[in-house]
């Protein structure tokens, strides 16, 4: 087992002293141009530009991708329809992506030079094939593979992995390092290893498998302004006979005998060829996704997810204000859903409004009956007093 290290300073069951808002309270908001704030014992509203995006069927919140190209339009991949901005976010144009053939799947992203790049795999049971990484010139239209990823890597226990998937997928950092991560596992798992691939070249070539975490998988990563990565990180895992009471005791509410189900956060000093052990940010079982975005002072904002309480399910937005270190006694509710958590990814513009693209469910019960019913909601916001 990885070392984690369980020492928050800070429970996120109730953050800013105030009562999580009813579900009622946070409908009225997401269908209104602001968020909601809370701080200092005080809920307020805060004024922001949000815009619906075109809706896209087959489509659930966790397929939530964004990334902006060097003429600063801005990108989000849903599963049927690309849409685009070139006012930072206010409006969107669509094209279908249903007649495109040899669609590389997964996460898009979009070099500095306008290429966008994509990483596919074959992904489920047994799957050992090497990953191909494909680019294009024209926004998606037509696709030419550049490089494969031979995937070729055990259990961090030296065993072979029966399953391996891509959760997490390809992250690109803002000098253009790309990221790819697997993770894999056996079956019944007994043990996971989330494993990253790193280009420095648009790429044309990769150095990896690099062992990020042992039970990891979502999340992305950012460069603050002092040139660290800061990641977050998805560890779930089962409870250990080694477990001890200590290790479960900065969980919050009833779940914490299940084991762990938590945003962690991780940092680079070398872009990524090298990871500090995981350390916890959010406390509550059920806390699962979170997604980094940075602003010049080293302001990061990490959007997570709420499944399971306390309060209703929806995106909330933690701040930190020395690139990750400490985090401060408040947050953000961003979006209302009906079903298990939003998933959100934000990009940051020169001016450091972050656009954050919130995929937000409207339909109870299940994933596949969420599938035709999540929205895309794109806001355009700045943590208060920046």
């Amino acid at each position: 087992m990885m070392q984690i290290i369980i020492e928050p300073k800070l429970r996120t069951n109730r953050l800013g002293g105030v009562d999580i808002p009813s579900a009622e309270v946070l409908k009225q908001m997401h269908d209104s141009q602001y968020i909601l704030h809370a701080a200092g014992g005080k809920l307020t509203c805060v004024p922001v530009e949000k815009s619906l995006l075109p809706h896209s069927d087959d489509m659930s919140p966790q397929g939530t991708h964004v990334d902006i190209g060097p003429d600063g339009a801005v990108y989000v991949k849903q599963s049927q329809v690309l849409c685009k901005s070139t006012d930072e976010g206010r409006t969107w144009t669509s094209r279908s992506l249903m007649d495109i053939e040899d669609i590389p799947g997964g996460h898009w992203r979009v070099l500095q030079d306008g290429t966008f790049i994509g990483v596919d795999c074959l992904t489920g049971p047994d799957a050992r094939d090497p990953a191909v990484v494909w680019v294009s010139q024209d926004e998606g239209i037509t696709w030419t593979k550049r490089a494969e990823i031979p995937v070729e890597m055990n259990l961090p226990d030296g065993r072979p992995y029966t399953e391996r998937y891509t959760h997490r997928g390809l992250n690109r950092l803002q000098d253009d390092t790309l990221l790819w991560t697997v993770d894999i596992r056996d079956t019944p798992t007994t043990m996971n290893g989330c494993y990253t691939f790193r280009s420095t070249d648009g790429g044309h070539t990769w150095q990896g498998p690099i062992l990020m975490i042992d039970w990891g998988s979502e999340g992305a990563a950012v460069l603050v302004p002092s040139g660290r990565a800061f990641a977050t990180m998805r560890y779930q895992r089962y409870p250990l006979p080694s477990d001890t009471e200590e290790m479960m005791h900065p969980m919050d509410g009833s779940d914490a005998g299940r084991g762990f189900k938590n945003v962690f956060v991780m940092d680079s000093e070398d872009g990524g060829k090298t990871w500090s052990p995981p350390r916890m940010l959010c406390t509550v079982y059920g806390q699962t996704f979170g997604y980094p975005a940075v602003q010049s002072d080293g302001t990061v904002v990490v959007i997570h997810d709420t499944r399971y309480g306390p309060g209703p399910p929806g995106s909330r937005a933690m701040i930190s204000r020395d690139e990750g270190r400490t985090w401060l006694d408040e947050v953000y509710y961003l979006d209302s859903t009906t079903f298990t958590g939003s998933y959100s990814a934000s990009v940051v513009f020169a001016d450091d409004t972050i656009l954050s693209i919130c995929g937000s469910s409207q339909a109870p019960g299940s994933w596949d009956e969420v599938r035709n019913n999540t929205d895309m909601y794109a806001i355009r916001w700045r943590p208060a007093g920046r």
